[in-house]
């Protein structure tokens, strides 16, 4: 019988190294997981602070929308007036009444809406009348300003 030259040399078996194991990872995997849960953290950051931002504007949204029947002029104004104190800061918008809260309301959106009512407003304001038809796009004029202003956009400085 021939014999194996691995019997003649008497060798013992290989020894294979073990496979390499996921741990500990190399410093490359542990920076793109520390990558993802960053972005993720931003991400979900970002979502949460959006929402918050959005809510006055949501809820005046709402109210101003879910009930046109119920809501009078003056009760539309307190709306924007709130919503106003939500996104303005307060020393901005509580002193502010007659003409200069009308000039301020147009001065947040393109188009002004208040000031060629202002007569209008100054009479439905202080009546404690139902909302009539006629006064209805009082009532759309303060649902559009709210649509449109809020969330203020940041303004040059003049």
């Amino acid at each position: 019988m021939a014999q194996s030259i691995s019997d003649l040399l008497d060798l013992q078996p290989l020894h294979l190294p073990d496979a390499p194991s996921w741990w500990p990872l190399a410093w490359g995997w542990l920076s793109l997981i520390g990558c993802v849960i960053v972005m993720i953290l931003l991400i979900t950051w970002l979502i949460v602070w959006k929402r918050r931002r959005m809510a006055p504007k949501k809820v005046a949204l709402r109210l101003l929308q879910s009930s046109h029947a119920h809501v009078t002029p003056s009760d539309a104004m307190e709306l924007v007036r709130q919503a106003c104190l939500s996104y303005f800061p307060r020393q901005e918008i509580a002193h502010l009444t007659g003409h200069d809260w009308y000039a301020f309301l147009d001065e947040q959106i393109n188009k002004p809406l208040f000031i060629p009512n202002e007569s209008l407003w100054q009479k439905v304001l202080y009546q404690k009348l139902k909302s009539e038809p006629s006064q209805q796009h009082l009532i759309d004029d303060c649902l559009t300003w709210v649509q449109e202003a809020l969330p203020p956009k940041r303004r040059r400085r003049r």
